[in-house]
């Protein structure tokens, strides 16, 4: 067995053992984001069941009774009438029967419609306790639909004598919405694309930070824990190259952070997956994905890693225990994987060059760039990516190894608190 099997075997046997880390980068992202998507779910399919209302009728006209008979016969819907002095005995009946409803038709709302006069139908939603208002919110909608369809149905009869078309005169302008998704015309609004691929991209910058900062902390961990525990002038007295030692840290960081990955990205998906489905797809909008956008995507965050890996290891070095390795990479690290978020709200193109610029300078931009750039075709950009991002690897991999061969890895040290 080589050298650097040797060393990356020990890696990785170092690494599966930590029980945290395992829980960190694999359990907890497969179990809590699917679970907390139910959760949600739930909620809502619970307050979707049924809605209960009472209703308080103060009005003695017949568009009163249209009114109820509306709500009486919308599915999920149950209506409860109430014989109420005022308002506040409603609101006192409503509450010691628990429901999260009440409607109330005033007075003078029969009145009001026949004198073709606005006509107001009130509608209180009941919080108790620590509910999220998933319920009361739900409650109103279907309320409010039903009360509109009776509204809209009233006016065009107001207006059928005097009118051919009602409807043409209480809409008498729509707005058909068009998409151009790479030169082609998609019968779709502007808003139902934005939505398709804000889903597609939204996790991106999430799953790199949290990618990223369990890398670079590995990384740290693995040289700062060798120093910690006096282990690392052991292995450099071995018959083993410091190129191996290097090379061997590096791969079985970067199989952690390949896995960590997966795992954020699997867990991710059935988060958002929970919500429900969209009934429009990418294929929908005339977009999609080639395989050598993969490839190409594939190799942009190879490159990230192997960034990351190099720089957090040559930032270890530094450090005298694990915990101010974790404390180094966080002072460092942090500030590089911040901007990766402004992605997930701004275009690009639409931010001043000098800031753009600066966006494009930090690599672990690159891979929430080239997520975006494989969805419309853009390989000019994912190229130039990987080339910038090669010259940039290389060169702190060039670094790190320079420094693992002098004698200075030993004696290194960055103080990050003060002596007492």
């Amino acid at each position: 067995m080589s050298d650097f099997m040797v060393v990356l075997k020990k890696e990785l046997k170092d690494m599966f053992r930590d029980k945290g880390l395992i829980v960190g980068i694999i359990i907890v992202p497969l179990i809590l984001y699917p679970a907390l998507g139910q959760m949600i779910q739930v909620g809502m399919e619970e307050a979707k069941k049924e809605t209960k209302v009472v209703i308080a009728n103060f009005d003695e006209g017949n568009y009163a009774n249209l009114i109820i008979k509306g709500l009486k016969l919308a599915p999920n819907v149950t209506v409860v009438t109430i014989n109420a002095s005022n308002i506040e005995e409603a609101l006192r009946i409503a509450q010691e029967k628990r429901y999260n409803v009440l409607v109330v038709i005033p007075s003078n709302f029969s009145e009001s419609i026949e004198s073709n006069e606005k006509a107001v139908v009130e509608v209180y939603g009941i919080f108790s306790g620590l509910s999220l208002g998933m319920k009361e919110s739900i409650s109103e909608s279907r309320i409010s639909a039903v009360v509109n369809i009776i509204s809209e149905e009233l006016a065009k009869l107001k207006i059928k004598g005097n009118f051919k078309n009602p409807e043409a005169v209480l809409h008498p302008i729509d707005v058909k919405g068009y998409s151009v998704v790479k030169g082609k015309i998609v019968n779709l609004p502007p808003s139902v694309v934005s939505g398709i691929l804000a889903s597609q991209a939204f996790s991106i910058p999430i799953v790199i930070f949290i990618m990223f900062t369990f890398v670079s902390q590995m990384s740290a961990s693995s040289i700062a824990s060798e120093k910690e525990n006096k282990t690392l002038e052991t292995l450099l007295t071995l018959p083993v190259s410091r190129t191996s030692i290097v090379a061997g840290k590096m791969v079985g960081a970067g199989i952690m952070g390949l896995i960590a990955a997966i795992a954020y990205m699997i867990g991710m998906k059935r988060y958002f997956a929970s919500f429900g489905e969209m009934n429009v797809s990418l294929s929908d909008i005339g977009i999609r994905i080639e395989p050598r956008a993969y490839i190409l995507f594939a190799v942009i965050m190879f490159l990230t890693i192997i960034f990351a890996i190099t720089l957090s290891m040559l930032l270890g070095v530094f450090a005298e225990d694990t915990k101010s390795a974790n404390t180094l990479v966080s002072m460092v690290m942090m500030p590089l994987l911040f901007p990766t978020f402004a992605f997930m709200i701004v275009d690009v193109q639409s931010i001043p060059p000098l800031v753009r610029y600066i966006l494009y300078a930090i690599p672990f931009s690159h891979p929430v760039i080239a997520s975006r750039a494989m969805l419309f075709g853009d390989y000019g950009i994912m190229i130039r990516s990987i080339a910038y991002l090669t010259v940039l690897s290389l060169g702190t991999l060039y670094l790190t190894a320079k420094f693992f061969s002098t004698e200075k890895l030993l004696t290194a040290k960055l103080r990050l608190k003060r002596k007492s």
